[in-house]
């Protein structure tokens, strides 16, 4: 029989003490309040409408708020004279019901005085609101949100409560606290003094001295509470905790720097309207902490999030701003939005620091130099150029510490890009981003941080309530006072962000470095989850590109008005759709209902803008043209030019006695009965590329059903589950220069157009789907005659290899993968390439041909069928272009992504214009043609070198010009410009570019 030792029966009081009686003795007297409620029964109001609305009496104990709806809660009362004892102060205690989750996915409030300013928030763990001296009275008005339970209580669980819309149905809570209360200080630090010491106490090794001391002094303490007469023994139960309380950390240990936060996810399991909400609900929250406490420090990033307070809220974010300027409220990231950081396009990204430093510099006097992205899937390799080139020093994230494969096997380290730019970059070891300051998570900070031994002895961590909980609270930032120098415990600081990333980048004697992407080994479903959330983003990417140049064009050369206002709208929501739970697929359908909404409508306009543009150029007539916005030759038209087109060569395509052939001059595919590839035969080169019994366009079907998050994650084991004979083929016939086939995969309808590319020599497949499948992946796999131990896969401006033989875990973990425009696989100097005008998700593996040797597959995977956040995830309509190419080289592959993606434009016009912009080297590229973001009348251009070589390169313009100077990212002086321009003679410019620098130029025009 196991016998509970004395420390044990300690502990078990303590937690008794701490679960029953202290909480019960918080308040030495709590009276009732008048309460009122209206319910809204739609979407949200505004205050006035609400101040004027008739309220009904409510009750302690009533129900309230179906799925999405809001209601207003009328409070009114006068504090008793009586509350004036020293060591009390009164308050509003809230208890608006909870539903098991954690505090960001239910019922939140936003109180408001009778005037309708904003007070603060009250959420499950943050339920108090100030309230006036003893004896005078109040009036408030709490906006009660009824956000419901994603998921029913597991992330898995189907729900159609994320469908768009307030709902229909039960109401979800019941008010269960609404009264004043006087919060006995005594008591309240107590809990807190207990709470941090027993756990501090199951840190530490139970043989240590210091252990027994801690165990002796709560103890003590208990023994001193009398639980009849808590209030007036809790002052003698916190004596006994001062000695052990008052001993100091060592001088030189590990420094566990807090910084308050609150994680807000700009959509997820929620709408975009109630992160609107969330926002002005957490800031407000900060600002009222940040009163209280001086010492209080709280960190947010997202200038969308500030700009939506600033339009809904101007009072808090008048408050917000002063907070700023007293340093107690830290504006981070410099980005639009926390964003995607694999499938973002390379401009995109760009563009996240552009308009949002654009933001902060206006309105809060810029941000600290930190790029913030916590929770985000994964990280580009051509991060670190585009964050120093945006004036950015530090970088933050958390998510590989979920990495499901390998440990990353550093906490502080300089990561190098694709370029070889390096930025310094910590993952908090407290391996969360909503930490609560615990004795458990600062012993956890300085156990796992990596950098041990070398110097460093710092960390960083986040605390607050996230996702809309309220954020940081006065019971974390007692933790952080109690264990700012507490024996046995790393030191807490609460700080700035900018001041430990300073202090920690400076005390590693030899800085480690990680190169290339940080790839996380989780969560790779979310390059397929959400097809036509993704597609839309791609063709955005592509119209802003056309839509900017082509205006940029127009007003230099017609002077026609540019359309700033028009097109930093159109960016801002582009940039807010790719924030990492929406692009990567994992929000509820209601977010997605009004993304792809608002994406078409996108579409429509930047395409109305190109139209009068080009119009501003050419000229209103019946000449057909053709626009080329891309960066190299289409159809014999320059880059940037408008011209008539012209493809040499004479495509064919017939019927033989083994199948359908497409053929030119230089390639010849045959498909078999299917409308597979049974043959793609290089004729400059002599060589077949496919194995007849492993054809390529084979549409493959497997069951997929991770273990836990559905939309996020596909798991190895889905290479396991094909389902064998899924595709069956109803017609495969010629029609014109073209092979239509339709049939069924699964359950699902579908067709291809296989047609050859002139122009790029590529057999390009248009393939729609009527999917109607279940817990299913749908994948195009193209296996190929070629020995290749590794892709390369364009990433945002260059291109990095990912393997193919797996020969590590590192290797392994990478089973699916991202890429932009294409992907490209060589055997010696013979390349196949595969283009992409909307996928992003990958596999490659080597494969048995019939001949015994090895093969490399390329697999593109196009659509899943997930049923959490959004149930019947992609259920429906969708379009799929990809082209497939032989004997390609590196430049081919990259010239097919443009193709693919913005394709010469057929415009109906007067006449044609010449280039407004030339290279002479393939291998440097225009990316951005814009006028400067300050209306100056500058214009910018941004050119990347593409190839992974240093190269050299003649920069034609086709205006005159005054002055051109190289800039950063945002259009001025940038310390991490490195100086590509070497000569300037007249129009012309000379550059050199080492591989995939990234050069943006400003000219000031004549």
């Amino acid at each position: 029989m196991t016998t509970t030792t004395e420390n044990e029966k300690t502990m078990q009081r303590a937690e008794r003490v701490l679960r029953e009686y202290l909480p019960d003795a918080l308040y030495r007297n709590t009276e009732p309040v008048s309460i009122e409620a209206w319910k809204v029964g739609g979407e949200p109001v505004d205050f006035k409408t609400a101040k004027a609305a008739t309220y009904q009496p409510f009750n302690i104990g009533d129900t309230w708020g179906a799925p999405w709806d809001t209601w207003w809660i009328h409070v009114s009362g006068t504090v008793p004279a009586s509350w004036v004892d020293e060591g009390t102060q009164p308050e509003l205690v809230v208890d608006l019901g909870k539903i098991g989750r954690g505090p960001g996915f239910q019922a939140e409030g936003l109180v408001r005085d009778a005037d309708g300013t904003v007070i603060k928030a009250v959420e499950p763990y943050n339920d108090r609101v100030p309230l006036p001296a003893p004896g005078q009275s109040f009036e408030f008005y709490i906006e009660a949100a009824a956000n419901p339970q994603i998921g029913q209580g597991g992330r898995h669980t189907p729900t159609e409560m994320g469908n768009e819309g307030v709902q229909d149905g039960p109401e979800l809570y019941r008010l269960m606290r609404l009264e004043m209360g006087q919060l006995d200080l005594e008591v309240w630090n107590l809990i807190q003094e207990l709470q941090v010491l027993c756990g501090l106490s199951n840190e530490l090794d139970s043989t240590r001295t210091r252990h027994a001391e801690i165990m002796a002094a709560i103890s003590d303490s208990l023994d001193a509470i009398d639980i009849a007469d808590v209030k007036d023994s809790a002052k003698d139960a916190r004596k006994a905790l001062v000695d052990v309380l008052a001993s100091p950390a060592v001088n030189d240990g590990h420094t566990v720097y807090a910084i308050g936060h609150a994680h807000i996810d700009s959509a997820w399991l929620w709408p975009l309207r109630e992160t609107k909400r969330k926002v002005a609900r957490t800031f407000s929250n900060a600002v009222e902490l940040g009163d209280e406490d001086p010492d209080y420090i709280f960190a947010a990033s997202s200038a969308q999030q500030y700009q939506w307070l600033k339009q809904n809220y101007p009072g808090v974010f008048k408050e917000v701003q002063r907070k700023v300027r007293e340093g107690q409220f830290i504006p981070v990231g410099g980005m639009w939005v926390e964003s995607d950081a694999m499938l973002t396009g390379g401009e995109s990204l760009v563009r996240q620091f552009v308009q949002g430093m654009k933001f902060f510099n206006e309105n809060t006097g810029g941000a600290a130099p930190i790029v913030w992205l916590p929770d985000s899937f994964g990280y580009s390799g051509a991060f670190p150029q585009i964050a120093r080139l945006a004036g950015i020093q530090y970088f933050l994230t958390q998510k590989i510490s979920w990495n499901d494969t390998n440990v990353f096997p550093h906490h502080s380290f300089l990561w190098q890009g694709i370029d070889g730019t390096e930025i310094f970059t910590h993952f908090p070891p407290s391996d969360t981003y909503n930490a609560h300051i615990s004795p458990a998570e600062v012993a956890l900070s300085e156990r796992q941080y990596s950098e041990k031994g070398n110097g460093g002895k710092s960390s960083l961590m986040l605390f607050g309530w996230g996702d809309g909980g309220g954020g940081p609270t006065r019971e974390m930032m007692a933790a952080a006072r109690l264990q700012s120098n507490l024996e046995g415990s790393p030191k807490v600081k609460v700080a700035s962000p900018i001041e430990f990333f300073d202090n920690a980048s400076s005390e590693i004697r030899e800085m480690p470095r990680w190169n290339g992407e940080l790839y996380l080994e989780k969560h790779r479903g979310t390059g397929t989850s959400e097809s036509n959330t993704k597609q839309g983003n791609r063709r955005c990417e592509a119209l802003l590109r056309e839509a900017e140049m082509w205006a940029t064009y127009a007003t230099v050369e017609t002077g026609v008005a540019y359309p700033y206002d028009k097109l930093q709208d159109i960016w801002q929501k582009v940039l807010l759709y790719q924030f990492h739970d929406i692009l990567p697929g994992s929000a509820i359908a209601w977010v997605y209902a009004e993304v792809e909404r608002s994406q078409r409508q996108l579409i429509s306009e930047l395409n109305d803008i190109i139209h009068e543009a080009i119009v501003s150029l050419c000229g209103e007539g019946n000449l057909e043209l053709k626009a080329n916005a891309g960066p190299l030759p289409q159809e014999g038209i320059a880059s940037t030019a408008i011209d008539e087109p012209h493809l040499d060569g004479r495509i064919s395509v017939h019927g033989e006695i083994n199948g359908i052939v497409l053929e030119n001059d230089a390639v010849s595919y045959t498909l078999d009965e299917q409308g597979r590839i049974i043959s793609a035969f290089d004729k400059r080169a002599g060589r077949e590329t496919i194995d007849s019994e492993l054809p390529g366009n084979d549409l493959q079907l497997f069951g997929d059903a991770p273990s836990h998050y559905d939309a996020w994650d596909i798991e190895k084991s889905y290479q396991r589950m094909r389902v064998e004979r899924a595709r069956k083929v109803s017609s495969c016939r010629i029609v014109e220069q073209s092979v239509e086939v339709s049939g069924t995969i699964g359950s699902s309808g579908y067709s291809q157009k296989l047609a050859l590319d002139n122009d790029t020599n590529m057999l390009r497949i248009h393939t729609h789907v009527d999917w109607r499948e279940s817990d299913k992946l749908l994948k195009q796999a193209f296996p190929v005659n070629l020995y290749a131990k590794q892709a390369s896969c364009e990433i945002q401006y260059g291109h990095l290899d990912r393997p193919i033989i797996k020969n590590t875990s590192w290797d392994e973990a990478k089973f699916e993968s991202s890429a932009q425009r294409w992907v490209h696989v060589a055997d010696g100097d013979f390349g196949v390439s595969v283009a992409n005008a909307s996928s992003y998700a990958y596999d490659f593996e080597q494969v048995r041909l019939s001949n015994g040797r090895p093969g490399t597959l390329i697999r593109a995977s196009l659509l899943r069928a997930t049923h959490y956040p959004t149930p019947r995830a992609d259920v429906g309509e969708h379009d799929f272009d990809i082209a497939f190419g032989i004997g390609t080289t590196l430049g081919d592959a990259i010239r097919a992504g443009y193709r693919m993606n913005v394709p010469a434009r057929l415009v109906k016009v007067d006449h044609g214009v010449p280039p407004f912009l030339s290279l002479d080297n393939s291998n440097v590229l225009l990316e951005a043609v814009k006028m400067a973001e300050d209306q100056s009348g500058d214009v910018v251009v941004r050119l990347y070198e593409a190839s992974g070589t240093s190269s050299h390169a003649h920069l034609s313009t086709g205006f005159p010009y005054q002055e051109v100077r190289e800039v950063g990212l945002l259009e001025s002086e940038c310390d991490a410009v490195q100086n590509a321009v070497t000569e300037q003679d007249g129009s012309v410019i000379g550059l050199s570019l080492h591989p995939f620098q990234i050069v943006t130029l400003r000219f000031c025009r004549k």
